[in-house]
């Protein structure tokens, strides 16, 4: 069981979750420190695409984006264009 913020900047709002630990891994962050985390497998939906991902669970509540989409969750689903925003539509007004 964990707790997510869900909104950027806002610790007020916390949705706890519950899923199964599929492995323990260390992680080492842009900065070289390394980290060990929790894994945890589930679905991720953009666009009209649904598919599996592994994501690993920590804090990010200082840093300025809550999650990255990584490369391995990526490689066979999706295209970055990075002269383009928003091509599915723009977020949701808080």
């Amino acid at each position: 069981r964990f707790g997510i913020h869900p909104y950027q900047k806002n610790t007020n709002k916390e949705v706890f979750c519950e899923s199964e630990i599929i492995d323990e891994r260390v992680v080492s962050d842009s900065g070289g420190h390394q980290e060990r985390r929790f894994v945890i497998s589930t679905d991720i939906m953009l666009a009209d695409r649904r598919w599996p991902i592994e994501i690993t669970l920590t804090n990010r509540d200082s840093m300025r984006f809550r999650f990255l989409l990584g490369r391995t969750a990526m490689e066979q689903s999706i295209i970055i264009n990075p002269r383009e925003s928003y091509l599915n539509s723009k977020p949701p007004l808080k």
